[in-house]
C-alpha cells in the first residue's frame, strides 16, 4: 500500500507542473482531473498508528482512524465512526 501512495503522490507532483497548454488543451478548463488520496487506518489500532500510516501521513489528503484516542494525538486526522460508535462519557 505505501509504494501505490508514494507513486500517486510523484504522479500529483508532475501533473500539477505539466502545462497544459502545451499540449493543446486551453488552460482555463475545468477539466483536469485531481488525484486525491485517503488512507484508512485499521480497526485494529488503537493507541499508535501503524508503520505504514506513519510512513504515508505527511504527503496524503486525508487520514481517517477508527477510534478517538488517536484522533486527539494526530492533527489532520478524520474519524470514522460507522464501526465504533463514539459514546459520549
Amino acid at each position: 500500500c505505501v509504494p501505490i501512495v508514494y507513486c500517486s503522490f510523484i504522479l500529483r507532483c508532475l501533473f500539477s507542473l505539466v502545462d497544459l497548454s502545451r499540449f493543446g488543451e486551453d488552460p482555463s478548463s475545468s477539466k483536469r482531473k485531481v488525484f486525491r488520496t485517503i488512507f484508512i487506518e485499521s480497526l485494529c489500532r488503537v493507541k499508535t498508528l501503524s508503520l505504514s500510516g506513519k510512513l504515508v501521513y505527511p504527503i496524503v489528503d486525508s487520514f481517517v482512524v477508527h477510534w478517538p484516542s488517536l484522533m486527539e494525538r494526530h492533527d489532520m486526522v478524520e474519524i470514522c465512526d460507522v464501526l465504533v460508535p463514539l459514546v459520549d462519557s
